[in-house]
Parts: C-alpha cells; sequence; structure tokens
C-alpha cells in the first residue's frame, strides 16, 4: 500500500511547485542510491520519492491525483470502493508508558468521509464542490491507539481501518503509528533491562545494608553486601521493562557509588584515623611493577 505522496515529500497538500522540487531534492540527496549502496530500505524510500515526485511535478497529474488519489494518477482503472492509503504518525512516549503501556489520543490528518455528498462525489447531478468530487475530505481528527508495555524508539504500531477513508466509499486504510521514546533522567534503557545508579554513604558500603531503589514499576529493595566497593554492580530480576515479544520483564541493573562524609571536624578526623590503624589497608600494592611502562 502506497504512502500519500505530500507525506512522501514532507509536504502539505498546498505546496507550491517551487516547495515539491526543494524537498524532492533534499530526500533525494538524503536517500540516494549513489550514497546507500547496500541499504535496501533506503532504495525502496528512493524509489517512492521519485514516483512522488513524478506525480505531484506535473500539474495534470497532481491534478488527478488529488482528485482520485494514486490508482488514476498512475494511469490505472478507478474503481469505486478502493481502500483508502495508509497514514503514518509519530508519537512521543514517556518512559512511564513504555513501562506500563497506555492509551492515547492521537490527532491523525487523513481523509474521511464527505458529508455534503454522502461519499458519491455528486451534489445534485454536478460534481460536490466541498470534496472536488472525491467523496473524501482531508480532515484532522482524533484517534485512540493502545501503546503496549515494552515499546521502543522507531517501532511502529498498526491501527487497522482508521487510515483514510476510501474515494466514493472505499473502506479506511491503517493508522501506522511510529513510537520516540524520551530518554528518563535516572533510568537508562537496554532492550528491556533497565540500568541505574545509586549512591550508598561509606557506611553502608563497609556494613552491609537494605536499600530501597527505584523501579521502572515502582520500588524494590536492594541488599548491599558488607565491603562493597564503588562501582559495584546488582541485578534484580523482573525489575526492568516487560519483553514486548513474548511474557516476562526484563532485569534492573544497579550500580552502587559511594559517597564520602564532608565538612570533618577534630572528633571525626580522630576517628577516621583509629579506623585506618584497626582496618590497614594498601589499595596501591602491586602498581610498582609497572613503574617506567613495565609490564
Amino acid at each position: 500500500m502506497r504512502r500519500d505522496y505530500y507525506a512522501v515529500l514532507g509536504i502539505t497538500s498546498t505546496a507550491g511547485p517551487r516547495e515539491v522540487r526543494q524537498a524532492y531534492r533534499r530526500l533525494a540527496r538524503q536517500y540516494s542510491p549513489d550514497v546507500n549502496f547496500w541499504d535496501a530500505q533506503a532504495q525502496a524510500l528512493f524509489e517512492e520519492i521519485a514516483e512522488a515526485y513524478r506525480v505531484l511535478n506535473d500539474p495534470a497529474a497532481r491534478a488527478m491525483y488529488d482528485r482520485f488519489g494514486a490508482s488514476l494518477a498512475r494511469g490505472e482503472a478507478l474503481g469505486a470502493g478502493r481502500r483508502g492509503e495508509d497514514v503514518h504518525v509519530s508519537v512521543d512516549l514517556r518512559f512511564a508508558d513504555v513501562a506500563r503501556g497506555a492509551r492515547m489520543r492521537v490527532e491523525v490528518p487523513r481523509y474521511s468521509a464527505c458529508a455534503g455528498c454522502r461519499c458519491t462525489g455528486q451534489v445534485g447531478g454536478g460534481r460536490c464542490d466541498a470534496c472536488q468530487g472525491r467523496g473524501v475530505r482531508r480532515a484532522v481528527e482524533p484517534v485512540e491507539v493502545a501503546v503496549p508495555a515494552g515499546v521502543d524508539s522507531g517501532m511502529q504500531i498498526c491501527v487497522p481501518g482508521e487510515g483514510s477513508a476510501g474515494p466514493l466509499g472505499g473502506p479506511r486504510g491503517d493508522l501506522i503509528v511510529s513510537t520516540r521514546v524520551a530518554e528518563h533522567p535516572f533510568f537508562t534503557r537496554k532492550g528491556d533491562s533497565v540500568h541505574c545508579e545509586v549512591p550508598i554513604s561509606v557506611w553502608e558500603a563497609l556494613q552491609g545494608a537494605r536499600v530501597r531503589v527505584p523501579t521502572p514499576s515502582g520500588e524494590a529493595a536492594l541488599v548491599v553486601p558488607p565491603g562493597t566497593s564503588g562501582g559495584g554492580m546488582f541485578r534484580l530480576r523482573g525489575q526492568g521493562l516487560p519483553k514486548l515479544a513474548g511474557d516476562g520483564t526484563g532485569d534492573l541493573y544497579v550500580t552502587v557509588r559511594v559517597q564520602m562524609p564532608a565538612g570533618l571536624d577534630a572528633r571525626t578526623h580522630e576517628l577516621v584515623r583509629e579506623l585506618a590503624r584497626l582496618l590497614p589497608l594498601d589499595p596501591r600494592t602491586g602498581l610498582a611493577a609497572y613503574r617506567g611502562g613495565a609490564a
């Protein structure tokens, strides 16, 4: 199913010839086979761009396309009841939408049945001026889209029967929704796994602790064993994101960062020195072997 030619070039249906040419040149440079030698997807897009330009750059072909759609513009026979074009839109999602799934209303620019002529294209024996005889009119209408948990940027959600209405009473095409997921200030996503960093005090690192940490679905307990070093990573099974394909949930990986106390006074300095005497430690043992670049 071919996309709307105006959408292919990224222009409006009121764009002038100069804007059509500029859009084509920009996209042709980006997706030219001379640049994308082995990219089959880029080659397919280039062919689609070239076809859209051939029609929209020709005043007669464009007029036929605007009236009857792509089939007649390419010289094919027009049949009443032909299926409408698919419509492509993009939506921006929050991380929370990915974690739990969401239902959202999307404003969709599409062709809908003309109420003035009841999809016939004619009024009183003549052509319907409201829809220029196509039986459909351009409109922006809300559509409810169910976003499944676990989607990622660049994925497509198909909503059957919510694209453009076909000319002269034809069924609607589909609505194709492309997703863009915003980055999160705390969580970093890697597939269905999630990574984050959590600060712990030096005392928690020394003695061990039970720390409450945020998760994409709420909160979980992280057990920090005694003697934990900064930069240590812990895995919380099933606390990541839902798996889009199949059952189950990914894991949450927590990296701990040890925070050192600040603002020590004379008393606390003495306590630290006492700890150093009680717990002697030389973390740089063995470094002398590498002096002068020795291996």
